[in-house]
């Protein structure tokens, strides 16, 4: 994967929360009167980089705390056809905490296979209706009845088509899944790696004053 992604490190010099109510109303312009809508509370970080730079961040439904002073790290990634990029990570450097938006990993690590479900069912059940074929006319016909072994083979790769299709779309599934939670798992451990760099350096304490000789 190439690194398409940014890591934007700082001071936290203001925060600011909101929650927003977003309500669905239907086709008549009425809802629910249990449905209170969807609450989306947001933070927004204000950050002074190291070169005295300041920018401000939002996030969505984030669980981690995080207060003025304290030095964060934010992991961006960009996506193609996008024109901004997405929240990954956010690093609170100074309690060594983190929390991942699984909505932004789930875009930028997905996978899509360049075969989809309909490609290969249909590969699978034309090699199926070929086998069927070559087994129909050379075997049990003795090559007499070519019509009506490719009708036959055709009406069997019809009728196993959506068996391959529905298999091969549980198996894309959960071979994305397993894929995706890989790639989740060792994209975190890096990016904990690499904040590193960014971690407030621990205060030395200072030496007691020598008593005064009198």
């Amino acid at each position: 994967m190439a690194e398409t992604f940014t890591i934007h490190a700082g001071d936290v010099i203001e925060v600011q929360l909101t929650s927003e109510t977003v309500v669905i109303e239907t086709p008549n312009g009425r809802r629910d009167a249990d449905d209170a809508g969807r609450i989306t509370n947001r933070m927004r970080l204000f950050v002074r980089h190291a070169d005295g730079k300041e920018e401000k961040y939002d996030f969505d439904d984030t669980e981690l705390g995080v207060r003025e002073t304290q030095t964060v790290a934010i992991v961006r990634g960009k996506l193609r056809r996008a024109k901004e990029p997405v929240n990954l990570i956010l690093f609170n450097l100074s309690s060594g905490e983190h929390d991942p938006f699984e909505r932004g990993l789930a875009r930028y690590l997905g996978h899509k296979p360049f075969f989809g479900p309909l490609s290969k069912a249909f590969v699978f059940a034309l090699g199926v209706a070929i086998v069927f074929y070559l087994v129909s006319h050379y075997i049990v016909r003795h090559e007499q009845g070519a019509v009506m072994s490719g009708f036959l083979a055709l009406m069997f790769a019809f009728l196993c088509y959506p068996v391959f299709w529905g298999a091969c779309g549980l198996w894309d599934r959960v071979s994305e899944n397993m894929r995706y939670k890989r790639e989740r798992r060792r994209f975190i451990d890096d990016m904990v790696g690499r904040v590193q760099a960014y971690a407030p350096k621990p205060q030395m304490a200072s030496a007691p004053a020598a008593p005064q000789q009198p």
